[in-house]
């Protein structure tokens, strides 16, 4: 990967709607170039996937919660349950295994208080291999 490869990456996370004369006029290549080198990017695996970011508050969902869970058992199958209704949940926009203190980070999207009180219900308080779990509250979106 070169820099006008990093170029091209950098214009369409930005806008991955952007047509491909656009794309090449903005790093100076030909057209034909350009599409050549995007295709090797998505055959390569670097770019895996053009997708449609909706906003969320547009939806009504419009509360943001960070929430850090501990585990009291670790490895694939131990956690295979929760993990399962954690992709099951569709507010629950990001999920990911961490290193640190917490074993499972999660970033919910969600209407209201009562809507993440039933998903702590589902997720949280009758999983026994929740030990215990901490959510924050995003005040503002700095970065997305």
């Amino acid at each position: 990967m070169d820099k006008i490869d990093r170029n091209i990456l950098a214009y369409l996370e930005r806008d991955a709607d952007i047509t491909n004369a656009a794309l090449a006029e903005k790093v100076n290549l030909s057209p034909s170039s350009c599409l050549r080198r995007v295709q090797r990017l998505k055959k390569d695996g670097v770019i895996q996937k053009t997708v449609c970011i909706i906003d969320d508050r547009m939806l009504g969902r419009k509360l943001k919660a960070i929430v850090e869970v501990d585990l009291e058992r670790h490895g694939t199958h131990a956690q295979g349950a929760f993990i399962e209704k954690v992709r099951q949940e569709t507010a629950v926009a990001q999920a990911y295994a961490i290193t640190g203190e917490s074993d499972v980070l999660m970033i919910m999207n969600l209407e209201d208080m009562e809507e993440y009180q039933k998903i702590c219900d589902r997720l949280f308080n009758h999983d026994k291999n929740v030990i215990r779990f901490r959510t924050s509250f995003a005040m503002e979106v700095i970065k997305e």
